[in-house]
């Protein structure tokens, strides 16, 4: 992936007394003190950026989940194939409003370096979890490294969060993987979406978090315990990686001829790190947000459980060393004197589109009672939904299948 240079300042001729402009300022170390952010105070101007983030953030979600989704929902029943289509659609439409909020409006930046990603491959992305927040920041790494510039991609998420206002709703609609942290439950949830996806021949990417949990203090002890107790090296930047989950998504995606590749995808917030959702309510954006991606073809892969397993321990062990390197310099391999990605065109349209929606639907929800119904409504449908069931997702599944079965009877 090139990347571009910094513009380097000259200096005079003679007697000239302009002197040399200086290089912009490089972060010395990715690695943020925890205990030295939460020190930090808040002001009145970090508390309104981070409340004009969240409210048009969370509002952009909210209100385009009533006006954009809702009305597609009875194709559901009626049409779905166009319902897969669309959801995805909207999906990564809202995914570029993300990045352009980041980017544009509040000067986030993203520097990438390594490999592409190929949005028409089926493939697995393994990213490390440094904070709660790290599947936001992703979508900017989607967003420039993908080409051509588009994907389709599902997260594997806790159970909890389809139950979320809005958010966990539209990730139930666009056919997210969620798991219960039980095997058995897990194994039987993501194999009915994955053999609906292969039946009807669904062009798809996953993101895992092989760590299971984000890095902090605890985790870092408890992980550390865990290689101790394993014989395994300790790691520094990173949380020894869980392998059941990555073994058992490899080994179902290549037998079912799902997989393509694997990526392995390393994230540094070289400056500000945000830990929770609360860092970003008191506007504690990351300046810069940088990404390695290294891809390996699905033949390279070993076809042992207990080859994978090895395999991805030794996947980050290399990254950690990576984290290591990155210390030192002060950025990823490759993104020496190199400028971010400057925002996507597709960035300003979405800013277009998006915020006009945002406002034009939540004036009509405080003025017009009937939009009012509408949204009450459909809370209380996808309320019921997502603690009565495992999602909307499943429904779509069992209706493709119910439809299969009379087919098969005529």
């Amino acid at each position: 992936m090139s990347v571009g240079a910094e513009d380097a300042g000259g200096g005079g001729d003679g007697g000239s007394t302009e002197t040399e402009a200086p290089k912009p300022e490089r972060p010395k170390s990715l690695n943020v003190s925890s205990l030295d952010l939460l020190e930090e105070p808040v002001t009145w101007q970090g508390w309104l950026r981070g409340i004009t983030f969240t409210v048009l953030w969370y509002g952009s979600i909210l209100m385009g989940f009533f006006s954009l989704y809702c009305p597609i929902l009875p194709l559901l029943f009626f049409c779905r194939p166009l319902y897969r289509r669309t959801t995805e659609v909207i999906f990564t439409m809202w995914e570029s409003y993300a990045v352009a909020l980041m980017e544009v409006v509040f000067g986030v930046k993203f520097f990438l370096s390594g490999d592409v990603i190929r949005p028409g491959e089926r493939s697995v992305l393994l990213l490390n979890h440094r904070n709660r927040l790290d599947w936001n920041f992703f979508w900017g790494a989607l967003a420039h490294a993908t080409a051509p510039p588009a994907h389709n991609c599902k997260i594997v998420l806790k159970s909890g969060i389809r139950k979320f206002p809005g958010l966990g709703w539209i990730m139930q609609m666009s056919c997210f993987l969620y798991i219960r942290r039980r095997w058995e439950d897990d194994q039987r949830l993501m194999n009915n979406v994955l053999d609906y996806f292969r039946d009807i021949n669904h062009t798809f990417q996953v993101l895992l978090f092989p760590e299971g949990t984000n890095l902090t203090p605890q985790t870092q002890k408890k992980s550390e315990e865990f290689a101790q107790k394993a014989g395994l090296p300790t790691l520094t930047h990173l949380l020894h990686p869980r392998t059941t989950g990555f073994t058992y998504l490899v080994n179902k995606l290549r037998n079912s001829e799902q997989l393509d590749a694997v990526y392995d995808v390393t994230v540094a917030y070289p400056r500000t790190l945000p830990l929770t959702e609360l860092d970003l309510l008191k506007g504690r954006m990351p300046e810069e947000v940088h990404f390695h991606i290294k891809r390996y073809h699905a033949s390279s892969l070993p076809h042992t459980d207990e080859g994978l397993r090895v395999w991805l321990g030794g996947v980050w062990a290399e990254k950690d060393d990576l984290l290591r390197t990155t210390l030192k310099q002060g950025h990823f391999p490759g993104c020496a004197a190199a400028a971010p990605h400057p925002p996507l065109n597709a960035s300003y349209l979405s800013l277009l589109f998006w915020t006009p929606i945002t406002l034009g639907m939540a004036y009509l929800l405080c003025t017009w009672w009937v939009v009012q119904w509408w949204c009450l409504a459909h809370t209380v449908f996808f309320t019921v939904i997502s603690f009565a069931t495992d999602g909307i997702q499943h429904l779509e599944v069992w209706l493709y299948r119910r439809e299969q079965a009379k087919l098969k009877k005529e």
